[in-house]
């Protein structure tokens, strides 16, 4: 292993006199590019320079290198923007009542509470809209559902405890059964099952039932409803088809559920009239008239035409159907 020469040692100089002065100082200030001559002192003290932003030095070959203009990458997306004024408000005067300085306290405040708490509306905002998605396209049933649907997909929220957390979701099932209607027929029937464990409140959200008032309405710990038509059951649909939302401005715990429709037909779409077979106060009276399906109706032309005609063949298979299984369920009687 080299060993480290010490023979130089004795020619550092460590003076901080003026006439001391070390040659690296003025190596280093020699290839400093300094235009107002602020880097360059007779004495050894060390030079502070404040760089104003944005301003840049490099350290290269060449020595220190600054650069006061600023880089290409810092110029500012908003150029030709016209900077946002401060909000300012007026101190009351000595001549103010102590009613109207407290009046204009309360004001500032609230300004300035506005300013600081800026996301809060955006997030209200965004709580309203929500709450207005629902129920689009479908309908409310009480106090113990909300229901929407698209044309491939149906949503269910259900109003569960406000203190409900994903543990306290012990079950979730979805699964069909073959069920037989009239004549002997069978038909494909989606349940949706669900058991939701009672937690205790937590201090926070008794603390906030104190101020907001008493919580909402729970639904039943135990949810069970079959639905009014088919959906997908494959695993990787099922698996985290369910989440759980807060509204804290309406003081709702939701525990919402989106399901795939089954297909009817290729390039066909089955608008549902109610989310479950026992809905009675969300059942839409005119299909028809959806939103999403008069829209798309008006966008699309000839889809009017096509779904006429195809509801006409479709009336006639089943009066066909019915008539040849009546003619079957005769001739087996009389024989």
């Amino acid at each position: 292993m080299r060993g480290i020469d010490y023979s130089k040692w004795d020619k550092l100089n460590c003076s901080t006199s003026s006439s001391g002065s070390s040659r690296s100082s003025a190596d280093v200030d020699e290839n400093v590019d300094d235009e107002e001559g602020a880097y360059r002192d007779s004495g050894g003290a060390p030079k502070v320079t404040r760089l104003q932003y944005p301003s840049r030095v490099t350290l290269g070959p060449n020595g220190v290198q600054l650069d006061q203009a600023p880089p290409a990458a810092s110029a500012s997306p908003f150029a030709g923007a016209a900077p946002r004024p401060p909000v300012q408000h007026p101190a009351p005067s000595s001549s103010t009542s102590g009613h109207d300085a407290g009046e204009s306290a309360k004001v500032g405040d609230s300004a300035a509470m506005a300013t600081v708490c800026g996301g809060v509306d955006d997030a209200e905002d965004d709580e309203d809209l929500l709450f207005e998605s629902l129920a689009r396209n479908g309908g409310r049933e009480g106090a113990h559902h909300w229901w929407t649907q698209t044309e491939d997909t149906a949503t269910v929220s259900f109003l569960v405890p406000w203190e409900t957390t994903g543990k306290s979701v012990t079950l979730f099932r979805l699964y069909e059964t073959q069920e037989k209607e009239e004549g002997a027929l069978e038909r494909c029937r989606a349940h949706l099952e669900i058991h939701i464990s009672p937690s205790p409140p937590t201090p926070v959200a008794a603390a906030s039932a104190r101020l907001t008032g008493p919580p909402s309405p729970a639904a039943p710990l135990c949810i069970h409803g079959v639905l009014r038509f088919p959906v997908k059951l494959t695993e990787d649909l099922i698996d985290g088809c369910w989440q759980l939302h807060r509204m804290p401005k309406r003081h709702l715990r939701l525990l919402v559920v989106q399901l795939f429709k089954e297909p009817v037909g290729h390039g066909m779409t089955l608008w549902w009239d109610r989310c479950f077979t026992t809905d009675t106060q969300s059942v839409i009276a005119d299909p028809h008239a959806i939103p999403d399906r008069v829209r798309r109706a008006a966008t699309v032309p000839g889809s009017s035409e096509k779904a006429a005609q195809f509801r006409q063949v479709w009336a006639e298979a089943h009066e066909e159907f019915r008539r040849r299984r009546g003619e079957e369920q005769r001739r087996r009687s009389s024989s």
